[in-house]
């Protein structure tokens, strides 16, 4: 039987170290930034002075650390579906001697226990593709924010080396694992653990279309990509050749363009599986 989403998160808390003091969590913080190149300047830390500030799906507070230690926020508060990832964020922003505020998430109904019109920034890293009931979600964060606040989102992008080589070619055909499934489950095995029990992807537009239908203005910022995606990049003209290899996957694979930093582009934007949007929550 597969595990609900907070037994799953408490099992598998992303990034869960122990933090021995100040120095070492915000080192951490650097480091896991850095598996990530350009993600950071999509979705900045150092945007919310004087703001109240939100991490929705905060896990053991990697993200709260950097609002810590790079904004000067009214209040920060944390939202996590895990009480243990709750715990462990308690213990990690004590190393850095400031007070946030700890939400614990309802799975079902994603309920956010706070009023309306609260909240001045969210932040969402890596969490919106997990969620039980997108819909659900969106309204209750929608709720809590004020008129004009905003809400910046990283989910997993469809229009990645992750999932058309890593997921595509290298898994689903080179080794033969999940090849039976169609290649958005297969995606879904090879992101957070196989037995994670939600895991989508989307493409950039898509997902604006989708969250815009509930009521917000957005924009799409741009995508990042992960160390593991450039170091698969060698691949690329095999998997081309191998015939094997769906038609859709093989195109995009052909159409990859290259930055000034060796990233791959598909259409213009990195082709890597971070997808970073904002949103607002309109004035009228």
């Amino acid at each position: 039987m597969s595990l609900k989403s907070e037994e799953y998160w408490t099992q598998h808390m992303v990034s869960n170290e122990i933090w021995l003091n100040k120095v070492d969590s915000l080192d951490h913080f650097h480091w896991r930034n850095q598996q990530y190149p350009g993600y950071i300047d999509l979705m900045p830390v150092n945007c919310g002075n004087d703001l109240v500030v939100m991490d929705y799906g905060c896990g053991p507070g990697n993200d709260l650390v950097g609002y810590i230690e790079f904004s000067k926020t009214t209040k920060l508060i944390g939202a996590d579906v895990s009480k243990t990832a709750l715990k462990k964020a308690k213990e990690r922003v004590s190393l850095h001697s400031h007070n946030v505020e700890f939400v614990h998430l309802r799975e079902d109904d994603n309920v956010i226990n706070l009023p309306d019109g609260t909240i001045d920034l969210v932040h969402s890293s890596g969490v919106l593709h997990h969620v039980k009931n997108l819909g659900f979600a969106l309204n209750e964060i929608k709720r809590v924010m004020k008129p004009g606040a905003k809400l910046q989102v990283m989910i997993y992008n469809y229009n990645s080396l992750w999932l058309h080589l890593y997921t595509a070619y290298i898994h689903q055909i080179e080794k033969g694992l999940y090849s039976t499934e169609t290649v958005l489950d297969a995606f879904s095995h090879l992101t957070d653990g196989p037995n994670c029990p939600i895991s989508h992807c989307y493409r950039p537009q898509e997902f604006l279309r989708l969250v815009c239908s509930y009521g917000f203005h957005g924009k799409f910022r741009g995508s990042s990509i992960s160390l593991t995606e450039l170091n698969i990049l060698s691949k690329r003209f095999i998997a081309i050749k191998n015939r094997k290899l769906d038609a859709e996957h093989r195109n995009f694979l052909s159409k990859l363009t290259f930055n000034e930093y060796g990233h791959p582009l598909y259409k213009g934007n990195v082709a890597g599986i971070n997808a970073c949007f904002e949103f607002t929550k309109p004035i009228t």
